[in-house]
């Protein structure tokens, strides 16, 4: 018989239950909506440490040095990470080049500097009441911290200038690609709910009626509902108060902007005085057209597949709470999930013109020029970011248990 170590509540559908030993089996599911608990399978402190500050260290060096080389008629351009976001505001929206420069600069930053200070303070045994505040905010800032998509946007960019004109990776370029790749080996290596364990109290014992915390699932009785979280500092509900309502407005302002972000050009290349705009769609052809199969499956899916696929499954969450259907839970738990993870990656197209921005500039020949799309598109990935984010998938259990329902 597996020993138990704690008892937990599941994030996504509330069920408060026992983790067995995961030693032996690797790995622990939610036995009502499936969700990973806990997978420890080549996951270690000491491999997250080393990679979280390894990539906090250069993240110097890919901010400071020149990233990429291009060379127009003899005249070469060399952009940093930077480069795109200074563009962006020279060309009049301020907005969305603070955004942008949150997300590849400051953001990143933050994240793994937080991130290497917790993971440094457990190795040392060094575990304040408040540490697991700080990793509560490393984890939020993981989804916002977007070097690795930006690399995916580096690499559509070089695709689409390599065939025309000759372009270099700097060592900036080359600092870029091992923090994108140590960002990832640092989310693979890195066992959250073992680092919850180690900061602070377990619950070993379940009462008659407990709720779980949302961001590190640590139970407490039902009777101290909105109180902060003894481990994390997080504001314990059954359902977060008006999270479905939040939710659906944020998905509603995402449609309204939709329309704009599709039939809008992304940019415009202005070519000895003629612009020619790019539109989302326009963008994919071209790159099929240059048989960039790989890139053009991939704008599309993140740019265009991603972005509806969130609306109209928030939209459905939405109406499953208000209708109190009971049908197909655990599918539209695995769907939220989905959508939640996956949602960053729309980010690329917008990327790939701050790389192309600041390389594809020569006065009175060559220059590209922000389109009317591209704030409308960025509006829409981040309000249904900010939507899945606030919304509550418990509130789908809740609604489909109501009046005893059966749930499915």
């Amino acid at each position: 018989m597996r020993k138990l170590r704690e008892i937990v509540g599941c994030p996504h559908c509330g069920m408060i239950q026992a983790v067995p030993n995961v030693i032996d089996v690797g790995h622990f599911m939610c036995q009502r909506c499936g969700r990973t608990l806990e997978r420890m399978n080549g996951r270690h402190l000491d491999t997250a440490l080393i990679c979280a500050a390894t990539t906090f260290l250069l993240l110097f060096p890919a901010n400071l040095l020149p990233m990429l080389q291009v060379d127009i008629i003899g005249i070469k351009n060399h952009s940093l990470i930077a480069s795109g976001v200074i563009g962006v505001w020279l060309q009049d929206w301020p907005v969305l080049a603070i955004v942008i420069g949150l997300e590849i600069i400051l953001l990143p930053f933050l994240r793994f500097g937080l991130l290497s200070f917790v993971l440094g303070a457990l190795r040392l045994g060094y575990r304040p009441s408040w540490l697991g505040r700080v990793f509560r905010w490393a984890e939020w800032l993981d989804e916002w911290a977007m070097l690795d998509v930006f690399l995916v946007g580096g690499m559509v960019g070089y695709a689409r200038v390599a065939p025309f004109l000759p372009i270099h990776i700097e060592a900036g370029g080359y600092c870029v690609i091992a923090t994108s790749l140590l960002t990832l080996i640092t989310r693979a290596s890195l066992e959250r709910r073992e680092l919850w364990r180690a900061m602070g109290p377990q619950v070993t014992h379940p009462s008659a009626s407990m709720i779980g915390c949302t961001v590190c699932d640590f139970p407490i009785p039902a009777a101290q509902e909105g109180c902060a979280c003894p481990r994390c500092g997080a504001r314990i509900w059954r359902c977060r108060p008006f999270s479905t309502m939040r939710a659906m407005a944020l998905t509603l302002a995402a449609f309204i902007f939709y329309p704009a972000a599709y039939l809008y050009p992304m940019e415009y290349s202005d070519r000895l005085s003629t612009p020619h705009g790019y539109s989302i769609m326009t963008g994919v052809m071209k790159l099929a057209q240059a048989h960039l199969w790989f890139f053009a499956g991939l704008i599309f899916f993140a740019s265009v597949l991603i972005p509806i696929l969130k609306l109209f499954a928030l939209a459905w969450f939405g109406i499953s709470i208000h209708r109190r259907s009971s049908s197909r839970l655990r599918l539209k738990t695995r769907l939220y999930r989905l959508v939640d993870v996956i949602g960053r990656w729309s980010h690329i197209d917008v990327f790939t013109v701050c790389v192309f921005l600041p390389l594809m500039h020569l006065p009175g020949f060559l220059n590209t020029v922000v389109g009317r799309a591209m704030p409308a598109f960025l509006a829409v990935v981040v309000l249904t970011m900010f939507a899945s984010a606030v919304f509550d998938p418990r509130a789908l259990w809740l609604a489909g248990t109501h009046h005893g329902r059966r749930v499915s």
